[in-house]
């Protein structure tokens, strides 16, 4: 079959792409590897304001997905990826940050000619449709709905937080998308009703799926690009009915920072010598594939909450409030730290009861990388985070757990978070995580025992649920400290800049600030990973936001013949 556009990836950038790209008559092919979620059918798990069922549901994430965080000997973790129909944004917390002007900024003056501030904040108002605030810097007639967290929902531990963040010097800002500087404020939130709205939902709509022109494809794994030299012809396909090429003069990658450079050295584009080993054919050498990547390294502290301080029954959602802070290092910018403060930290009993504070770099330096294991598609990529490789990034991590520390230790949020301990995202609470009656039964059993008394709380803290580390223990030993934070880092599920755009200067850019993939025809990239550096945001509206700009490129390209 013959299109003029295929989108290899349905998630949040290529919902958007296949969107607007078949708006106009042409015909375009959407692939995606996971389930669909059609209108009138997408699961109650996904729908759910609170994501932690969907987040934990199997049938969601790429399989065997293993990463290196840091470069000590420390064993590969699982990563948690999206795959399913609008990606990440059917899975994630749905926060709907950007970022500041100084990150759009950076990345024009890095080489991304065209993506200043003032040049993307169109495309920003353009996705958007803000149901609570007007004015130049938001969107109104947008498919994705934008609504805030009431500060009258916020439980007993939020407010406390607020209180605490006040008393540091960190003030309220109404409008984190159109106020820039350090402050705490309501969660904004891709999510109408205290329902979510992902990419797919907003974009993929009855009536954008009712196109003769448009195709999709789920369930359906992209093996290879298809090249005539240097030229991109299509595509090959598998899926439970077996292998299926399919022709285009454009094909779009929108597959995430880990699964677009891995497809683009499958088919012969990224570092030769690498290709070379496995055998594959090189068609373009590009040393900057699967470089440069970057994600939001980060930790958690949390703490038994009281029945009065927890999340209300009616209150959807878990992350009620989010925080930025400047750390004040040396040679890194403002709003560099970020919190999230979250009020129910498990869809279980048990996690109902805790309060956490996850804290991150949110401005990072440590690069990482993804190279082939092997040239078949069904083996997953070797990814290598290298996460506070950069001593700016482990600095700033050790200093925001003494920070989150310092917080703690004020009256009016001792009072109210309880016996607070480190938190590890390790395997044992990934298990517990994962939604079944076994993990039911269990996290109610040690619910009720927390509640029971102190010093049992106490103890099942110590020596159940954590490592056996204490904050105080970990403050007063920087040794300690550091062998925390680099053990138990974590990401926030913000993987970018793996084929990032650049000048044609730029040994290290893969595409140029169009998406036009270097030294092929054809073929472009379009999601996170051309992102030049990761911005001080969570990922999903900034991803949503380069799909509509490199969409209005393509459609104007056409345009002109």
């Amino acid at each position: 079959m013959v299109f003029d556009y295929i989108v290899i990836g349905g998630g949040s950038s290529g919902s958007v792409m296949a969107s607007r790209l078949s708006a106009d008559g042409d015909r375009v092919l959407l692939i995606e590897a996971g389930p669909d979620t059609p209108p009138n059918a997408v699961p109650d798990d996904i729908l759910e304001g609170n994501p932690t069922r969907a987040y934990f549901n199997p049938d969601y994430q790429w399989p065997s997905l293993d990463a290196t965080t840091v470069r000590d000997g420390r064993k590969t973790i699982h990563y948690e990826q999206a795959r399913v129909m609008g990606g990440g944004s059917s899975i994630n917390a749905q926060v709907a940050n950007r970022g500041g002007p100084e990150d759009y900024n950076d990345w024009a003056s890095s080489g991304a000619a065209g993506w200043s501030w003032e040049e993307v904040l169109p495309y920003f108002r353009r996705l958007e449709c803000d149901l609570d605030f007007e004015g130049e810097f938001h969107g109104k007639t947008g498919p994705l709905p934008i609504t805030r967290v009431r500060q009258s929902d916020w439980s007993g531990f939020i407010r406390a937080v607020s209180k605490a963040y006040e008393n540091e010097g960190i003030h309220f800002r109404p409008d984190f998308n159109g106020e820039f500087g350090d402050g705490y404020s309501v969660v904004p939130l891709t999510n109408r009703n205290g329902q979510r709205v992902s990419a797919a939902m907003a974009y993929l709509s009855e009536s954008v799926r009712s196109r003769p022109n448009l195709t999709i494809l789920s369930e359906t794994t992209v093996v290879r690009l298809i090249f005539s030299g240097r030229a991109i012809k299509g595509v090959e396909t598998e899926n439970s009915c077996g292998r299926q090429s399919y022709s285009a003069s454009v094909v779009i990658l929108c597959a995430g920072a880990i699964h677009s450079p891995a497809i683009l050295m499958r088919s012969g584009i990224g570092p030769a010598e690498q290709l070379a080993k496995l055998g594959i054919p090189v068609v373009t050498e590009l040393k900057g594939v699967g470089r440069s990547l970057q994600e939001h390294p980060g930790i958690a502290v949390s703490s038994y909450l009281k029945l009065s301080d927890r999340m209300a029954p009616n209150v959807s959602g878990h992350i009620q409030m989010h925080a930025r802070y400047s750390s004040g290092y040396t040679g890194c910018p403002s709003t560099d730290m970020a919190i999230s403060a979250v009020a129910r930290s498990a869809w279980h009993p048990l996690g109902k009861r805790l309060g956490s504070l996850y804290f991150w770099v949110n401005r990072t330096y440590s690069t990482g990388t993804i190279v082939l294991k092997d040239r078949s598609h069904a083996v997953a990529p070797d990814i290598d985070f290298n996460w506070l490789s950069d001593e700016r990034d482990a600095a700033r991590l050790k200093q925001g757990f003494r920070f989150i520390a310092r917080l703690l230790k004020q009256d009016s949020l001792s009072a109210v978070a309880l016996n607070p301990f480190p938190s590890a995202w390790n395997a044992r609470a990934k298990q517990v995580s994962k939604v079944n009656c076994i993990n039911y039964a269990l996290t109610s059993v040690l619910a009720l025992l927390m509640d029971c008394s102190p010093r049992l709380r106490r103890g099942l803290i110590r020596h159940l649920i954590t490592d056996g580390h204490t904050i105080s223990e970990l403050i007063d030993d920087e040794g300690q400290l550091d062998r925390f934070v680099r053990q138990n880092v974590t990401g926030n599920w913000h993987p970018t800049s793996s084929c990032r755009m650049g000048a044609a200067s730029d040994p290290a850019a893969v595409t140029d600030p169009s998406g036009r993939v270097r030294g092929v025809f054809g073929l472009r990239v379009a999601d996170a990973s051309v992102m030049p550096f990761c911005p001080r945001a969570n990922t999903n509206i900034p991803t949503i936001m380069v799909a509509e700009k490199m969409a209005d490129v393509v459609l104007e390209e056409n345009r002109r013949g």
